[in-house]
């Protein structure tokens, strides 16, 4: 528990070491290792038990007639809590606060901290909890101020500035569910949105904040879809249309993969049940019933004009040509990795200090299937499609890698196709064998669709991504790393719609299938149009810039073609944004390494001073993250000149790429130990790397507490 057996004052060297063993064993153990009988029987048996008890008193103010380590645990963590929950404490509670409130909080505070004793600061919490009701209490405080707006904010911000019980969350995840499920988006607490909220509570110096971390996490991405979703404005003008997908749009189809990846970790998941129905709703009949019908009618129109987007049938040529003879270049084509996927992707290499990404999008042909893209993709004067989606190139079949291999070959002889798996499995020195003498490298990489394109995998489609993003930086950077590759460029053959409930039958459209056409569940290609509302017609030949007049069918807004034994979840082929998107990211990977640097903190007011026992200082992020700024976090507190922590110790993790100054600026808090400061002694304000454990800051202060004693308390 941190006292110093050796200034009781002893009668012998004897007695003093002996003390010194048991000032060892108490502070190794916390408040838990007390606990233990065999410490307790220690402390008796030598004649500690009352000094014990005496100490217990002078440090954090406990006294009782019959003191027992239970209700010390009690006082201590009530105590604790009182100070961030202010008037929330119930009132019945109130009697276990102590008098030293500053010393328990500081002591407390770094028992929470730290990783050797989390676990029994857990288990001390929930015993503590359960044995007085505390959040029950507390949630008894909020129900009997439903109908008082005011108080009831003022009494959720003390909620989430607390966490010292796990309960407390569930309150607050509760409150938030109430919110979003009443699609109350503008609901705040002392400024902070539902998002921030759920940022706060599981950011790193909340201590219970990985537990929740799944539900905040569903919590703040649904939020931000719906938000994003109820100020969407869809444009007329096709090139707006694109350009707004790039840049704010494509956000809506992440925050809802992102919600239903957390939403899938939740081993509970029922008390969001409404909140997913919701989200469900209006993802699919509100966002995508919106977006889709426009995107088609001024797509059909504008297919073969301008659309702002280089066509996917022209990729070799725009992007590759160039590179015949020269360097080589790797061409990661990962199937149906839509265009969002890759805004997450780019991120990823923005963030490497070697990596210089640049994204653009391509526009693909109908249908937007793997045949279709996989071909347009290779280097070639036409393309033609038959009655069973079998596409050739310039007359040869290009439906595998080794008809893929020979056309790349014709092109160049030094360029090749290659399987993703071949690559990533093989060890330095067949990698260097599989790229020796190659140009061009067309490396094919299947995670996304061929676990949605299956009705048994086809809800794993989100966990693809997440694994597609994962596995393609990864042999970007061994590629480079491993086999002097230095030029890479990621694409897809199409993107996909998902939704996770299927589509009643009586919703699909049908008349789709006949013995003259191709039909999938979003495209038809036949001699004729097919007679049904809210269907779309162009032609093959405006698709493929050929002479086939044949009529390709796609549903106008989000729907299914009724087409017998397909899944329902996972689908393209037919025409959106989401599926017709195509992402190009172009990176070079710099040969020598970057000077990189961590992000650093600093004062903004060079405090000379602290004058109360609560005291907050303004500190600022010094430079943004980027490419050669690397996040980081450190542990901020404050010592006295022989190194004893006089303070709470605060996390800071500094993440933050805003180029605003004032955006990357925050507060922290410090509690002092009550106790009786020298002003001619030096104190000092200190940072550490949390990663490496080296101080990056030191600054000298002044401690000049007016007044301090067993009341020494300042709010």
């Amino acid at each position: 528990i941190g006292f110093d057996f050796t200034n009781v004052g002893y009668e012998n060297k004897r007695e003093e070491v002996r003390y010194m063993k048991l000032g060892i064993a108490l502070s190794g153990g916390g408040i838990r290792g007390i606990a233990h009988a065999g410490v307790l029987k220690a402390l008796e048996d030598n004649g500690l038990l009352e000094k014990f008890w005496e100490l217990c008193e002078k440090y954090f103010g406990y006294q009782s007639e019959n003191p027992n380590v239970d209700d010390l645990a009690a006082c201590m963590l009530l105590t604790y809590t009182s100070v961030s929950l202010k008037d929330t404490m119930p009132a019945v509670l109130k009697s276990y606060v102590l008098k030293k409130k500053n010393d328990v909080v500081v002591f407390v505070r770094n028992l929470m901290d730290n990783v050797l004793y989390q676990d029994a600061y857990d288990v001390l919490s929930e015993k503590v909890d359960k044995t007085l009701r505390v959040v029950s209490r507390i949630r008894d405080e909020l129900k009997k101020d439903a109908d008082k707006s005011k108080e009831q904010s003022a009494q959720l911000l003390d909620i989430v500035n607390c966490d010292a019980f796990r309960e407390l969350d569930n309150i607050l995840i509760d409150w938030v569910l109430d919110q979003l499920n009443d699609e109350i988006l503008d609901a705040q607490i002392d400024g902070m949105n539902l998002a921030q909220i759920a940022e706060q509570r599981t950011a790193k110096s909340c201590h219970f904040g990985n537990v929740y971390k799944n539900k905040y996490q569903a919590i703040k991405y649904a939020y931000q879809m719906m938000k994003a979703v109820s100020v969407l404005e869809v444009t007329s003008d096709i090139k707006a249309m694109v350009a707004d997908y790039q840049k704010q749009t494509y956000l809506i189809d992440s925050y809802y993969r992102w919600f239903y990846s957390a939403y899938d970790c939740m081993e509970d998941a029922e008390r969001f049940s409404q909140l997913r129905e919701r989200i469900e709703n209006m993802y699919s009949f509100t966002y995508l019933q919106k977006v889709t019908p426009k995107w088609n009618q001024e797509l059909t129109d504008n297919l073969m004009k301008d659309t702002g987007l280089k066509r996917q049938e022209d990729f070799y040529r725009n992007y590759l040509k160039a590179y015949e003879g020269k360097n080589r270049v790797i061409v990661i084509i990962s199937d149906a990795f839509r265009y969002e996927c890759a805004k997450e992707l780019m991120e990823r290499l923005e963030m490497d200090e070697k990596c210089t990404p640049k994204l653009e999008c391509m526009i693909s042909s109908l249908p937007s299937v793997t045949p279709v893209g996989m071909a347009s993709l290779l280097p070639h004067e036409e393309l033609q499609v038959d009655e069973k989606i079998n596409v050739t190139v310039d007359g040869q079949g290009c439906g595998d890698l080794v008809s893929r291999d020979k056309i790349l070959k014709a092109q160049n002889e030094n360029n090749v196709a290659l399987a993703f798996d071949e690559l990533i499995n093989a060890n330095q020195s067949r990698l260097r064998e599989l790229l020796q003498g190659k140009n061009i490298v067309y490396i094919y990489h299947n995670q996304i669709d061929a676990r949605g394109d299956k009705a048994a995998s086809e809800n794993e489609v989100f966990t693809a991504c997440e694994e597609a993003i994962e596995e393609i930086y990864t042999l970007i950077k061994r590629i480079a790393s491993q086999a002097n590759t230095y030029h890479f460029i990621v694409t897809a053959d199409h993107g996909f719609i998902y939704k996770r409930d299927k589509i009643q039958a009586t919703d699909k459209i049908a008349g789709a299938v006949s013995k003259s056409n191709s039909v999938g569940q979003r495209y038809s290609i036949s001699a004729e149009e097919i007679k049904a509302d809210g269907v779309c017609h162009t032609t093959v030949g405006k698709v493929l810039g050929s002479v086939d007049e044949r009529i390709v069918s796609f549903p106008l807004a989000s729907d299914i073609f009724k087409v017998a034994g397909a899944g329902q979840n996972y689908v393209h082929g037919g025409c959106s944004p989401q599926e017709m998107l195509v992402p190009m990211i172009d990176v070079k990977v710099d040969k020598g390494k970057k000077e990189t640097s961590l992000a650093e903190i600093a004062l903004v007011s060079l405090t000379s001073k602290i004058t109360n026992l609560i005291t907050t200082l303004d500190f600022v992020q010094t430079e943004p993250v980027s490419d050669i700024v690397k996040e980081t976090s450190y542990r901020v507190y404050f010592i006295s000149d022989n190194n004893e922590k006089i303070s709470n110790e605060n996390i800071v993790i500094a993440d933050k790429k805003d180029k605003d100054t004032t955006k990357r600026m925050f507060r922290l808090r410090f509690n002092f130990k009550n106790k009786k400061y020298d002003k001619s002694q030096k104190y000092y304000l200190v940072a550490y790397d949390d990663k490496n454990d080296i101080e990056v800051l030191r600054h000298e202060i002044i401690m000049d507490i007016a007044f301090a004693d067993d009341f020494g308390f300042f709010g």
